[in-house]
């Protein structure tokens, strides 16, 4: 038999322990009383710690636009085959806010009257077929009586890439400038044609005083 308190080891019959002095029961007392057993607790492991990371540690995924597609360009509006008639001509400078009409000459030949800043200007189509002109001739004119410098006139062909300067037969001042409509042709070409027109026409007047 065992001492409960100390563990020393003690013969049957003695009621108390030699070395700690203890009470000592019987042998069946000790077969029914279970000696405690002391458990001891185990910690439960620590939760992981969870560590702050800086923000670049996890950069964010940056979503991938697919390219997008080019703008499509604006729609053009076509000049129909073959260019356009007098009247059509006529029409389109009204549309613009421009006076025009068509005259008709002595040998029965027709062209179109037009103004641009109150200057008179002629517009021609030679080479139309079935009615339809595939290009323009504009043409301004002026009367000097043939008082005009003609050798002025080489410095504007020079200087100037657009508009054709020439003298007529009794050496009054001349500016010329053919636009294509057919074949490709577009509206929007011919504005920017006839803006260009009305540009270097108000240039000569001023540059050579024909008012």
């Amino acid at each position: 038999m065992f001492c409960p308190r100390c563990g020393a080891e003690s013969r049957p019959d003695q009621k108390f322990c030699a070395k700690c002095g203890a009470a000592l029961g019987t042998a069946e007392d000790q077969q029914s009383v279970p000696v405690a057993v002391a458990v001891q607790s185990v910690p439960a492991a620590p939760a992981a710690a969870v560590v702050p990371q800086p923000a670049h540690a996890l950069p964010m995924a940056v979503p991938t636009l697919a390219p997008s597609a080019p703008a499509a360009p604006a729609l053009m509006h076509p000049i129909p085959d073959g260019g356009l008639t007098l009247e059509e001509v006529v029409a389109w400078l009204q549309s613009g806010g421009y006076a025009a009409k068509v005259v008709t000459r002595e040998d029965g030949k027709r062209h179109i009257e037009s103004w641009s800043s109150g200057t008179l200007f002629n517009i021609f189509t030679p080479g139309c077929q079935s009615g339809r002109c595939a290009s323009l001739e504009l043409v301004f004119a002026y009367s000097s009586k043939g008082k005009f410098d003609v050798s002025r006139l080489n410095e504007w062909n020079n200087d100037v890439p657009w508009g054709k300067a020439y003298y007529d037969t009794v050496n009054d001042p001349c500016l010329d400038m053919d636009i294509s409509l057919s074949p490709g042709g577009t509206f929007e070409s011919l504005n920017d044609q006839f803006a260009t027109w009305n540009n270097i026409l108000s240039t000569f007047i001023t540059k050579y005083n024909l008012r």
